[in-house]
């Protein structure tokens, strides 16, 4: 009866949410109206084929090669750390070589990858391919990053609708990957392969040349500059840092907790369709609440960790999964609110000589917090328990909003 209750109230929650927006054509007018549609549509791509492969991944691991978990982990920290290495190579190599080069380097290095991961998935060939493939990765997130951070100056809400179409790829694609991982595992490698392809293809035809601004500022004033600039730029990678490792525990020991209160899977895994809902019909009407201006993205992030931070309250001494659903919303504002505007906010920041740089930086500060978040995660609720642990990050997100509140953006900025 109460599996039944819940699965109605999840039902219901959905269902309010598709018939709030009625007119939900809107969406269709909002996209066709949207500039720099080949970008958005390479960043859902690319956003797609790395849901195929992550949520099957420890599976695979696990269940296929017959590895323990913890060998499991450690072949995700070696692909995180290897994208991590690949944020800051491409940020750099963005700024300092040719973008569009750059990109079919790093896009052939991730589609051989998987190629060759789809036709040889055994051990252990699997981990270094899969290394080799965050690193390539990592270097074509970086570049794109710094693409669309030059195209904000003409199309200010680029990132907001570019975390749109990253969603609705992500949500596509863990969709389909339980389906393809039923027929085989070489099928979603090369799935994912094909859309990065596709992505390197686009990339050759859309993508335009860069012109970049020469600086001419005095260099006092462009080192007193850089110096403000630079320590605003670690605060907002140090929220991004603690966001994520925050944020990884939905991704991870949130389900122990659940099948611990005998709550299934299939209705944790619910949580992310809840999310992904949510996201495609709220997003488009984002920007009309905030303008692309610095403080209302400042205000975004502040209101987006006050979201981040209720949703860990929300599932202290939880036992329904009422709370749980409760939970995830908040998370899924918080990422809309605080996790687009920080691009944003990091491209004020930067110069045309160092846009690619500073959004490697927002990108290495994420995957630097997804690849602590289950390790620190466990160390915590080890060691304190899950309520304990999910104060103390209600605590921090609040904690955070300070240093933000003094960012601030000169004139010569």
């Amino acid at each position: 009866m109460d599996l039944l209750q819940d699965l109605n109230f999840t039902g219901f929650y959905v269902i309010v949410l598709l018939t709030f927006y009625e007119n939900i054509i809107k969406i269709r007018k909002v996209l066709h109206s949207l500039k720099n549609k080949f970008v958005l549509l390479t960043n859902m791509l690319v956003n797609m084929g790395i849901g195929l492969i992550m949520p099957i991944t420890t599976l695979y691991i696990h269940g296929t090669l017959h590895k323990s978990i913890v060998t499991a982990g450690y072949v995700l920290f070696c692909f995180s750390g290897a994208m991590m290495i690949g944020n800051l190579i491409g940020g750099k190599l963005f700024d300092s070589w040719k973008q569009k080069p750059l990109m079919y380097l790093c896009g052939s290095g991730v589609v051989i990858a998987l190629f060759l991961v789809g036709l040889f998935p055994q051990w252990p060939i699997y981990p270094i391919l899969i290394t080799c493939y965050g690193l390539c990765l990592g270097g074509l997130n970086s570049s794109i990053n710094g693409y669309l951070a030059f195209l904000q100056v003409s199309d200010p809400n680029i990132f907001n609708n570019g975390y749109w179409f990253a969603s609705l790829g992500m949500g596509l694609a863990t969709f389909l990957s339980g389906i393809l991982f039923g027929v085989s595992i070489r099928v979603v490698f090369f799935s994912s392969a094909i859309l990065f392809l596709f992505t390197t293809l686009i990339i050759r035809v859309a993508f335009h040349p860069i012109k970049k601004h020469v600086q001419t500022k005095p260099t006092t004033s462009f080192k007193s500059k850089t110096d403000r600039s630079f320590l605003n730029v670690l605060i907002i990678c140090l929220a991004m840092i603690i966001i994520w490792i925050c944020y990884e525990q939905w991704n991870s020991n949130v389900s122990v907790l659940m099948v611990a209160k005998h709550i299934s899977i299939p209705k944790y895994s619910m949580l992310f369709t809840i999310s992904t809902v949510e996201i495609v019909l709220v997003q488009p009407f984002m920007n009309r609440f905030f303008k692309p201006a610095f403080q209302s993205e400042k205000k975004r992030i502040i209101l987006g960790l006050l979201a981040f931070a209720c949703s860990y309250l929300f599932i202290l001494n939880a036992e329904s999964y009422w709370r749980f659903v409760a939970g995830i919303t908040m998370v899924t504002l918080g990422e809309m609110l605080a996790l687009i505007a920080i691009p944003a906010v990091l491209n004020r920041y930067a110069s045309d000589q160092n846009r690619g740089t500073i959004q490697s930086l927002g990108s290495f500060a994420g995957s630097l917090g997804r690849a602590l978040g289950p390790l620190l995660g466990g160390y915590f609720i080890t060691g304190f328990g899950y309520n304990w642990t999910f104060l103390g990050m209600f605590i921090i997100h609040l904690l955070l909003i300070f240093p933000i509140l003094s960012l601030k953006l000169s004139k010569q900025e």
